[in-house]
Protein backbone atom coordinates (compact mmCIF):
# COMPACT_ATOMS: atom_id res chain seq x y z
CA UNK A 1 0.00 0.00 0.00
CA UNK A 2 2.85 2.34 0.66
CA UNK A 3 3.83 2.35 -2.58
CA UNK A 4 0.56 2.80 -4.32
CA UNK A 5 0.02 5.68 -2.03
CA UNK A 6 3.79 7.27 -2.67
CA UNK A 7 1.96 7.57 -6.23
CA UNK A 8 -1.66 8.88 -5.29
CA UNK A 9 -0.50 11.87 -3.03
CA UNK A 10 1.82 13.03 -5.19
CA UNK A 11 -0.02 15.31 -7.64
CA UNK A 12 3.35 14.98 -9.92
CA UNK A 13 3.86 11.49 -10.25
CA UNK A 14 -0.03 10.93 -10.00
CA UNK A 15 0.38 12.83 -13.42
CA UNK A 16 2.89 10.61 -14.78
CA UNK A 17 1.14 8.13 -14.05
CA UNK A 18 -1.91 8.77 -15.72
CA UNK A 19 0.05 9.43 -18.72
CA UNK A 20 1.24 5.88 -18.75
CA UNK A 21 -1.74 3.89 -18.22
CA UNK A 22 -3.45 6.43 -21.25
CA UNK A 23 -1.09 6.22 -23.21
CA UNK A 24 -0.80 2.29 -22.81
CA UNK A 25 -4.20 1.87 -23.33
CA UNK A 26 -4.11 3.63 -26.79
CA UNK A 27 -0.67 1.86 -27.99
CA UNK A 28 -3.47 -1.58 -26.97
CA UNK A 29 -6.54 -0.24 -29.44
CA UNK A 30 -3.70 1.23 -32.29
CA UNK A 31 -3.67 -2.17 -33.96
CA UNK A 32 -7.43 -2.10 -33.82
CA UNK A 33 -7.83 0.91 -35.91
CA UNK A 34 -8.47 -0.59 -39.37
CA UNK A 35 -11.34 -2.62 -37.91
CA UNK A 36 -13.09 0.57 -35.50
CA UNK A 37 -12.61 3.35 -37.45
CA UNK A 38 -13.54 4.25 -41.41
CA UNK A 39 -11.74 3.78 -44.24
CA UNK A 40 -9.00 7.25 -44.28
CA UNK A 41 -7.99 7.05 -40.78
CA UNK A 42 -4.72 5.96 -41.18
CA UNK A 43 -3.72 9.30 -42.62
CA UNK A 44 -5.32 11.07 -39.93
CA UNK A 45 -3.08 8.29 -37.24
CA UNK A 46 0.15 8.67 -39.35
CA UNK A 47 -0.51 12.56 -38.94
CA UNK A 48 -0.79 12.19 -34.91
CA UNK A 49 1.81 10.15 -34.98
CA UNK A 50 4.27 12.97 -36.36
CA UNK A 51 2.97 15.33 -34.25
CA UNK A 52 2.95 13.28 -31.44
CA UNK A 53 7.32 13.42 -32.64
CA UNK A 54 7.61 16.63 -32.74
CA UNK A 55 5.75 16.84 -29.56
CA UNK A 56 8.10 14.12 -27.70
CA UNK A 57 11.26 16.19 -29.31
CA UNK A 58 10.62 19.69 -27.64
CA UNK A 59 9.79 17.66 -24.51
CA UNK A 60 13.21 16.20 -24.77
CA UNK A 61 14.99 19.29 -25.51
CA UNK A 62 13.29 20.87 -22.47
CA UNK A 63 13.75 18.38 -19.05
CA UNK A 64 12.67 20.43 -16.73
CA UNK A 65 9.25 19.78 -17.63
CA UNK A 66 9.66 16.18 -16.70
CA UNK A 67 11.91 16.84 -13.40
CA UNK A 68 10.46 17.39 -10.07
CA UNK A 69 8.16 20.01 -9.29
CA UNK A 70 9.49 21.50 -12.92
CA UNK A 71 13.35 22.10 -11.14
CA UNK A 72 15.77 21.95 -13.65
CA UNK A 73 18.35 19.40 -13.57
CA UNK A 74 22.24 20.76 -12.54
CA UNK A 75 24.90 20.02 -14.62
CA UNK A 76 27.92 20.90 -13.64
CA UNK A 77 29.57 21.27 -17.09
CA UNK A 78 26.99 23.80 -18.27
CA UNK A 79 26.25 21.85 -21.40
CA UNK A 80 22.13 21.78 -22.21
CA UNK A 81 20.49 18.43 -21.56
CA UNK A 82 18.78 18.44 -24.88
CA UNK A 83 21.65 19.12 -26.62
CA UNK A 84 23.96 16.48 -24.54
CA UNK A 85 21.08 13.94 -24.67
CA UNK A 86 21.13 14.15 -28.57
CA UNK A 87 24.99 13.60 -28.35
CA UNK A 88 24.08 10.54 -26.08
CA UNK A 89 22.19 9.30 -28.68
CA UNK A 90 24.42 9.27 -31.37
CA UNK A 91 25.06 5.88 -32.18
CA UNK A 92 20.88 5.28 -32.37
CA UNK A 93 20.55 8.15 -35.32
CA UNK A 94 24.20 7.53 -36.83
CA UNK A 95 23.40 3.80 -37.09
CA UNK A 96 19.63 4.42 -37.90
CA UNK A 97 20.91 6.36 -40.96
CA UNK A 98 23.67 4.37 -42.09
CA UNK A 99 22.58 0.62 -41.56
CA UNK A 100 19.59 0.93 -44.29
CA UNK A 101 22.44 2.64 -46.80
CA UNK A 102 25.01 -0.34 -46.43
CA UNK A 103 22.97 -3.45 -46.13
CA UNK A 104 22.45 -4.23 -50.07
CA UNK A 105 26.60 -4.22 -50.57
CA UNK A 106 26.50 -6.51 -47.01
CA UNK A 107 24.31 -8.84 -48.72
CA UNK A 108 26.07 -9.73 -51.33
CA UNK A 109 28.94 -10.06 -49.88
CA UNK A 110 29.51 -13.94 -47.87
CA UNK A 111 31.52 -15.20 -45.36
CA UNK A 112 32.01 -18.87 -44.67
CA UNK A 113 28.34 -19.53 -46.83
CA UNK A 114 26.47 -17.29 -44.05
CA UNK A 115 25.32 -13.40 -45.40
CA UNK A 116 27.63 -10.62 -44.16
CA UNK A 117 24.35 -8.87 -42.99
CA UNK A 118 23.19 -12.13 -40.80
CA UNK A 119 26.89 -12.15 -39.16
CA UNK A 120 27.12 -8.18 -38.60
CA UNK A 121 23.09 -8.39 -37.27
CA UNK A 122 23.94 -11.42 -34.53
CA UNK A 123 26.64 -9.27 -33.91
CA UNK A 124 24.80 -5.99 -33.22
CA UNK A 125 22.26 -7.94 -30.68
CA UNK A 126 25.21 -9.21 -29.08
CA UNK A 127 27.25 -6.48 -27.95
CA UNK A 128 24.99 -4.16 -26.16
CA UNK A 129 24.55 -7.14 -23.52
CA UNK A 130 28.01 -7.96 -23.90
CA UNK A 131 28.92 -4.60 -23.21
CA UNK A 132 26.84 -4.36 -20.10
CA UNK A 133 28.70 -7.21 -18.39
CA UNK A 134 32.07 -6.23 -19.48
CA UNK A 135 32.56 -2.31 -18.73
CA UNK A 136 31.16 -3.62 -15.29
CA UNK A 137 34.73 -4.29 -14.27
CA UNK A 138 35.95 -1.33 -15.35
CA UNK A 139 33.64 0.79 -13.22
CA UNK A 140 35.10 -1.13 -10.22
CA UNK A 141 38.75 -0.56 -11.08
CA UNK A 142 38.27 3.37 -11.06
CA UNK A 143 35.34 3.45 -8.25
CA UNK A 144 37.29 5.12 -5.85
CA UNK A 145 38.22 8.10 -8.07
CA UNK A 146 34.94 8.67 -9.29
CA UNK A 147 33.80 10.82 -6.36
CA UNK A 148 37.01 13.20 -6.69
CA UNK A 149 36.60 13.71 -10.49
CA UNK A 150 39.86 14.07 -11.32
CA UNK A 151 39.96 12.74 -14.87
CA UNK A 152 43.90 12.75 -15.22
CA UNK A 153 43.85 10.00 -11.86
CA UNK A 154 40.57 8.09 -13.90
CA UNK A 155 42.56 7.73 -16.93
CA UNK A 156 45.71 6.49 -15.48
CA UNK A 157 43.89 4.00 -13.39
CA UNK A 158 41.71 2.50 -16.41
CA UNK A 159 44.68 2.55 -18.49
CA UNK A 160 46.81 0.29 -16.26
CA UNK A 161 44.03 -2.01 -15.89
CA UNK A 162 42.27 -1.96 -19.39
CA UNK A 163 44.32 -4.23 -20.92
CA UNK A 164 43.88 -7.54 -18.61
CA UNK A 165 40.10 -6.29 -18.50
CA UNK A 166 40.10 -6.70 -22.25
CA UNK A 167 41.69 -9.97 -22.46
CA UNK A 168 39.91 -11.22 -18.96
CA UNK A 169 36.67 -10.42 -20.51
CA UNK A 170 37.42 -12.49 -23.85
CA UNK A 171 36.01 -15.35 -22.79
CA UNK A 172 32.23 -13.51 -22.74
CA UNK A 173 32.15 -13.79 -26.65
CA UNK A 174 32.42 -17.45 -26.10
CA UNK A 175 29.34 -17.45 -23.81
CA UNK A 176 27.53 -16.07 -26.95
CA UNK A 177 29.15 -18.09 -29.55
CA UNK A 178 28.51 -21.03 -28.54
CA UNK A 179 24.54 -21.14 -28.52
CA UNK A 180 24.36 -18.95 -31.54
CA UNK A 181 26.79 -22.01 -33.70
CA UNK A 182 24.31 -24.76 -31.90
CA UNK A 183 20.93 -22.74 -33.25
CA UNK A 184 22.16 -21.77 -36.50
CA UNK A 185 24.94 -24.22 -37.29
CA UNK A 186 27.51 -21.96 -39.12
CA UNK A 187 30.61 -22.88 -40.66
CA UNK A 188 33.42 -22.22 -38.45
CA UNK A 189 34.70 -18.97 -40.93
CA UNK A 190 31.50 -17.68 -40.10
CA UNK A 191 31.19 -18.52 -36.13
CA UNK A 192 35.44 -17.10 -35.98
CA UNK A 193 33.94 -13.53 -37.93
CA UNK A 194 31.00 -13.19 -35.86
CA UNK A 195 33.32 -13.70 -32.52
CA UNK A 196 36.27 -11.46 -33.80
CA UNK A 197 33.55 -9.17 -34.51
CA UNK A 198 32.04 -9.02 -30.93
CA UNK A 199 36.31 -9.17 -29.70
CA UNK A 200 36.42 -5.55 -31.39
CA UNK A 201 33.38 -4.09 -30.45
CA UNK A 202 34.67 -5.50 -27.11
CA UNK A 203 37.50 -3.33 -27.17
CA UNK A 204 35.85 -0.36 -28.49
CA UNK A 205 32.54 -0.14 -25.93
CA UNK A 206 35.26 -0.60 -22.98
CA UNK A 207 37.17 2.78 -24.43
CA UNK A 208 34.37 4.70 -24.15
CA UNK A 209 33.93 4.25 -20.69
CA UNK A 210 36.16 7.15 -20.12
CA UNK A 211 34.08 9.17 -21.94
CA UNK A 212 31.23 8.03 -20.24
CA UNK A 213 32.24 8.72 -16.89
CA UNK A 214 33.87 12.19 -17.66
CA UNK A 215 30.26 13.20 -19.10
CA UNK A 216 32.45 13.77 -22.10
CA UNK A 217 29.21 13.78 -24.82
CA UNK A 218 31.30 15.53 -27.43
CA UNK A 219 33.94 12.70 -26.90
CA UNK A 220 31.33 9.98 -27.33
CA UNK A 221 29.67 11.36 -29.98
CA UNK A 222 32.80 11.23 -32.06
CA UNK A 223 33.46 7.47 -31.68
CA UNK A 224 30.36 6.81 -33.15
CA UNK A 225 30.45 9.01 -36.06
CA UNK A 226 33.98 7.66 -36.71
CA UNK A 227 32.22 4.25 -36.41
CA UNK A 228 29.20 5.28 -39.21
CA UNK A 229 31.58 6.95 -41.04
CA UNK A 230 33.81 4.04 -41.45
CA UNK A 231 30.71 1.72 -41.97
CA UNK A 232 29.63 3.92 -44.66
CA UNK A 233 32.62 4.10 -46.19
CA UNK A 234 33.69 0.43 -46.44
CA UNK A 235 31.14 -1.17 -45.39
CA UNK A 236 32.14 -4.85 -46.13
CA UNK A 237 35.37 -4.18 -43.70
CA UNK A 238 33.42 -5.43 -41.09
CA UNK A 239 36.47 -4.57 -38.48
CA UNK A 240 36.80 -1.35 -39.42
CA UNK A 241 34.09 0.41 -37.74
CA UNK A 242 34.89 -0.55 -34.06
CA UNK A 243 37.99 -0.49 -34.33
CA UNK A 244 38.31 2.90 -35.79
CA UNK A 245 35.53 3.81 -32.81
CA UNK A 246 37.88 3.09 -30.48
CA UNK A 247 40.64 4.76 -31.61
CA UNK A 248 39.11 8.06 -31.07
CA UNK A 249 39.14 7.05 -27.46
CA UNK A 250 42.71 6.14 -27.17
CA UNK A 251 44.44 9.18 -28.78
CA UNK A 252 41.65 11.17 -26.02
CA UNK A 253 43.42 8.92 -23.30
CA UNK A 254 46.82 11.22 -24.23
CA UNK A 255 49.40 10.68 -21.06
CA UNK A 256 47.35 8.19 -19.30
CA UNK A 257 48.65 5.83 -21.81
CA UNK A 258 51.59 5.84 -20.75
CA UNK A 259 50.49 3.69 -17.50
CA UNK A 260 49.47 0.81 -19.68
CA UNK A 261 51.08 -2.36 -18.15
CA UNK A 262 50.23 -5.87 -19.15
CA UNK A 263 50.79 -7.88 -16.00
CA UNK A 264 48.16 -5.84 -14.19
CA UNK A 265 44.97 -8.08 -13.38
CA UNK A 266 41.82 -7.61 -11.40
CA UNK A 267 40.79 -9.51 -8.77
CA UNK A 268 39.31 -13.08 -10.39
CA UNK A 269 36.73 -13.53 -7.95
CA UNK A 270 35.51 -9.60 -8.03
CA UNK A 271 35.81 -9.94 -11.35
CA UNK A 272 33.98 -13.12 -12.52
CA UNK A 273 30.77 -11.85 -10.06
CA UNK A 274 31.01 -8.39 -11.82
CA UNK A 275 30.49 -10.04 -15.49
CA UNK A 276 27.95 -12.50 -14.01
CA UNK A 277 26.27 -9.36 -12.22
CA UNK A 278 26.31 -7.66 -15.43
CA UNK A 279 25.25 -10.22 -17.95
CA UNK A 280 22.00 -10.82 -15.75
CA UNK A 281 21.25 -7.03 -15.12
CA UNK A 282 21.98 -6.74 -19.55
CA UNK A 283 19.79 -9.70 -20.10
CA UNK A 284 16.39 -7.48 -19.39
CA UNK A 285 17.05 -5.09 -22.09
CA UNK A 286 18.15 -7.44 -24.60
CA UNK A 287 18.50 -11.29 -23.82
CA UNK A 288 14.86 -11.44 -25.95
CA UNK A 289 16.66 -9.91 -29.58
CA UNK A 290 19.27 -12.30 -29.00
CA UNK A 291 17.35 -15.64 -28.31
CA UNK A 292 14.99 -13.88 -31.07
CA UNK A 293 17.68 -14.29 -33.12
CA UNK A 294 18.13 -17.64 -32.68
CA UNK A 295 14.31 -19.14 -32.89
CA UNK A 296 14.44 -17.29 -36.09
CA UNK A 297 18.03 -17.72 -37.69
CA UNK A 298 17.93 -14.10 -37.99
CA UNK A 299 14.98 -14.06 -40.54
CA UNK A 300 12.58 -12.21 -38.27
CA UNK A 301 11.05 -8.50 -39.14
CA UNK A 302 14.16 -6.92 -38.24
CA UNK A 303 13.16 -2.66 -39.20
CA UNK A 304 9.68 -3.24 -37.41
CA UNK A 305 11.75 -4.80 -33.73
CA UNK A 306 14.39 -2.23 -33.72
CA UNK A 307 12.25 0.49 -34.40
CA UNK A 308 9.67 -0.57 -31.88
CA UNK A 309 12.33 -0.94 -29.33
CA UNK A 310 13.50 2.72 -29.71
CA UNK A 311 11.29 4.31 -27.66
CA UNK A 312 12.57 2.25 -24.72
CA UNK A 313 16.01 3.04 -26.11
CA UNK A 314 15.40 7.07 -25.96
CA UNK A 315 13.53 7.14 -22.83
CA UNK A 316 16.63 4.86 -20.84
CA UNK A 317 19.16 7.37 -21.94
CA UNK A 318 17.18 10.29 -21.31
CA UNK A 319 16.79 8.84 -17.92
CA UNK A 320 21.06 8.87 -16.87
CA UNK A 321 21.41 11.78 -19.21
CA UNK A 322 18.68 14.33 -17.78
CA UNK A 323 17.46 12.68 -14.57
CA UNK A 324 20.37 10.78 -12.90
CA UNK A 325 22.29 13.50 -11.82
CA UNK A 326 19.67 14.85 -10.26
CA UNK A 327 18.90 12.07 -8.32
CA UNK A 328 22.89 11.69 -7.69
CA UNK A 329 22.99 15.36 -5.85
CA UNK A 330 19.76 14.08 -3.91
CA UNK A 331 22.07 11.16 -2.43
CA UNK A 332 25.33 13.05 -2.23
CA UNK A 333 23.06 15.59 -0.10
CA UNK A 334 21.64 12.98 2.08
CA UNK A 335 25.30 11.68 2.74
CA UNK A 336 26.10 15.04 3.71
CA UNK A 337 22.84 15.43 5.69
CA UNK A 338 23.82 11.73 7.88
CA UNK A 339 27.30 13.44 8.26
CA UNK A 340 26.49 17.07 9.48
CA UNK A 341 22.99 17.30 10.43
CA UNK A 342 20.41 16.61 12.69
CA UNK A 343 18.04 14.28 12.90
CA UNK A 344 14.95 16.62 12.37
CA UNK A 345 17.12 17.40 8.70
CA UNK A 346 17.59 14.06 7.52
CA UNK A 347 13.87 12.89 7.91
CA UNK A 348 13.33 15.68 5.27
CA UNK A 349 16.54 15.38 3.08
CA UNK A 350 15.74 11.20 3.10
CA UNK A 351 11.70 12.02 2.05
CA UNK A 352 12.84 14.27 -0.85
CA UNK A 353 15.39 11.58 -1.55
CA UNK A 354 13.02 9.13 -2.50
CA UNK A 355 10.16 11.50 -3.95
CA UNK A 356 13.13 12.79 -6.30
CA UNK A 357 14.14 8.86 -7.77
CA UNK A 358 9.89 8.40 -7.44
CA UNK A 359 9.87 10.75 -9.83
CA UNK A 360 12.80 10.26 -12.16
CA UNK A 361 11.27 6.75 -13.00
CA UNK A 362 7.55 7.60 -13.69
CA UNK A 363 8.87 10.36 -15.74
CA UNK A 364 11.18 8.21 -17.58
CA UNK A 365 8.25 5.43 -18.43
CA UNK A 366 5.60 7.91 -19.46
CA UNK A 367 8.62 9.26 -21.62
CA UNK A 368 8.63 6.00 -22.95
CA UNK A 369 5.00 5.11 -23.47
CA UNK A 370 4.08 8.20 -25.29
CA UNK A 371 7.14 7.39 -27.44
CA UNK A 372 5.71 3.92 -28.18
CA UNK A 373 2.58 5.27 -28.78
CA UNK A 374 3.69 7.67 -31.58
CA UNK A 375 5.46 5.12 -32.70
CA UNK A 376 2.67 2.59 -33.05
CA UNK A 377 0.34 5.72 -34.74
CA UNK A 378 3.14 5.96 -37.42
CA UNK A 379 3.49 2.25 -38.42
CA UNK A 380 -0.38 2.45 -38.33
CA UNK A 381 -0.12 4.71 -40.97
CA UNK A 382 2.96 3.49 -43.03
CA UNK A 383 3.16 -0.35 -42.11
CA UNK A 384 -0.35 -1.71 -40.85
CA UNK A 385 0.20 -5.31 -41.53
CA UNK A 386 3.09 -4.89 -39.21
CA UNK A 387 1.52 -2.79 -36.51
CA UNK A 388 0.50 -5.77 -33.91
CA UNK A 389 4.25 -6.77 -33.77
CA UNK A 390 5.07 -3.13 -33.21
CA UNK A 391 3.11 -2.26 -30.09
CA UNK A 392 3.80 -6.03 -29.12
CA UNK A 393 7.52 -5.44 -29.16
CA UNK A 394 7.10 -1.51 -27.66
CA UNK A 395 5.16 -2.58 -24.52
CA UNK A 396 7.62 -5.15 -24.34
CA UNK A 397 10.74 -3.07 -24.21
CA UNK A 398 8.83 -0.57 -22.29
CA UNK A 399 8.57 -3.32 -19.39
CA UNK A 400 12.08 -4.24 -19.96
CA UNK A 401 13.24 -0.32 -19.64
CA UNK A 402 11.16 -0.12 -16.60
CA UNK A 403 12.58 -3.32 -14.81
CA UNK A 404 15.84 -2.05 -15.73
CA UNK A 405 15.71 0.89 -14.12
CA UNK A 406 14.04 -0.37 -10.90
CA UNK A 407 16.87 -3.06 -10.79
CA UNK A 408 19.10 -0.28 -11.74
CA UNK A 409 18.10 1.60 -8.28
CA UNK A 410 18.03 -1.51 -5.58
CA UNK A 411 21.62 -2.51 -6.88
CA UNK A 412 22.47 1.77 -6.43
CA UNK A 413 21.52 1.27 -3.07
CA UNK A 414 23.37 -2.16 -2.36
CA UNK A 415 20.75 -4.64 -2.87
CA UNK A 416 23.02 -6.54 -5.20
CA UNK A 417 21.21 -9.99 -5.32
CA UNK A 418 17.66 -8.62 -6.16
CA UNK A 419 18.19 -7.30 -9.32
CA UNK A 420 20.18 -10.33 -10.58
CA UNK A 421 17.63 -12.82 -9.55
CA UNK A 422 15.02 -10.55 -11.17
CA UNK A 423 17.30 -10.21 -14.51
CA UNK A 424 17.69 -14.44 -14.11
CA UNK A 425 14.03 -14.67 -14.01
CA UNK A 426 13.25 -12.38 -17.10
CA UNK A 427 16.16 -14.70 -18.76
CA UNK A 428 13.82 -17.80 -17.93
CA UNK A 429 11.08 -16.13 -19.24
CA UNK A 430 12.11 -15.02 -22.49
CA UNK A 431 13.33 -18.16 -22.89
CA UNK A 432 10.00 -20.02 -22.55
CA UNK A 433 8.26 -17.17 -24.67
CA UNK A 434 10.53 -18.08 -27.69
CA UNK A 435 11.17 -21.82 -27.67
CA UNK A 436 8.03 -23.12 -25.29
CA UNK A 437 5.35 -20.91 -27.11
CA UNK A 438 7.58 -21.08 -30.69
CA UNK A 439 8.01 -17.85 -32.53
CA UNK A 440 7.80 -18.31 -36.10
CA UNK A 441 9.22 -15.98 -38.87
CA UNK A 442 5.65 -14.31 -38.59
CA UNK A 443 4.62 -11.16 -37.75
CA UNK A 444 1.72 -13.14 -35.57
CA UNK A 445 4.01 -15.53 -33.97
CA UNK A 446 6.48 -12.67 -32.45
CA UNK A 447 3.65 -10.95 -31.76
CA UNK A 448 2.25 -13.87 -29.84
CA UNK A 449 5.57 -14.35 -28.22
CA UNK A 450 6.12 -10.30 -27.11
CA UNK A 451 2.89 -10.45 -25.97
CA UNK A 452 3.43 -13.55 -23.41
CA UNK A 453 6.35 -11.06 -22.55
CA UNK A 454 4.53 -7.95 -21.64
CA UNK A 455 2.05 -9.76 -19.34
CA UNK A 456 4.68 -11.58 -17.31
CA UNK A 457 7.33 -8.92 -17.38
CA UNK A 458 4.69 -6.50 -16.03
CA UNK A 459 3.90 -8.64 -13.33
CA UNK A 460 7.95 -8.46 -12.25
CA UNK A 461 7.87 -5.19 -12.23
CA UNK A 462 5.29 -4.77 -10.11
CA UNK A 463 7.48 -7.01 -7.63
CA UNK A 464 10.30 -5.18 -8.42
CA UNK A 465 8.77 -1.61 -7.66
CA UNK A 466 7.10 -2.90 -4.55
CA UNK A 467 10.64 -4.24 -3.01
CA UNK A 468 12.43 -0.66 -5.13
CA UNK A 469 9.54 1.29 -2.45
CA UNK A 470 10.54 -1.40 0.26
CA UNK A 471 14.00 0.08 0.03
CA UNK A 472 13.56 4.17 -1.43
CA UNK A 473 11.16 4.67 0.97
CA UNK A 474 13.92 5.03 3.76
CA UNK A 475 16.88 5.70 2.04
CA UNK A 476 18.63 6.71 4.86
CA UNK A 477 18.65 3.18 6.60
CA UNK A 478 19.49 1.66 3.57
CA UNK A 479 21.83 3.27 2.63
CA UNK A 480 23.61 3.94 5.76
CA UNK A 481 21.88 3.09 9.40
CA UNK A 482 21.40 -0.57 7.81
CA UNK A 483 25.68 -1.32 7.28
CA UNK A 484 26.19 1.04 10.80
CA UNK A 485 23.83 -1.10 13.14
CA UNK A 486 25.89 -4.32 11.52
CA UNK A 487 29.65 -3.63 12.37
Amino acid sequence: MTSLQSILYDSFTRHRTIVIVVALVLTAFVPLADTLLPTGWSYALLALGVMGVMIALLALARPGTATAGGDRVSHGSGARPGAGLLLYLSPVILLNLVYPLVSPAMAAVEVGGVQLTLIVLASSITVPWLAQAACLPAYRAIGDLMAARDMSAITRRFCATWPAMFVQALPLVIVFAVPLWLATRWSFTALATYAALCALHLLFVQSLVLANVGDRRGLWALAWLAYALALFAAPTMWWLPPLLGALTQIAAMGRGLSAVVLAQRLGARDFSTDLVRGLLMGAVLWADKFLLFLVTDGNFHVVIVFISMLPAVVAYNYYFVNLAPRVDKAVASLHRTIAEEPLTVLATRSKRLSRTVDRAILSTGAVGMVLTLVIALLLEGLQPVHVLLAVAVGVASWSFMILTLLSYELDYIGEKLIPQVLGGLHLALCVAAFVLIGVTQTAGGGAVAYGALVVADLVLVGVAWTLYKRHWTQPEYTLFWRHATSW
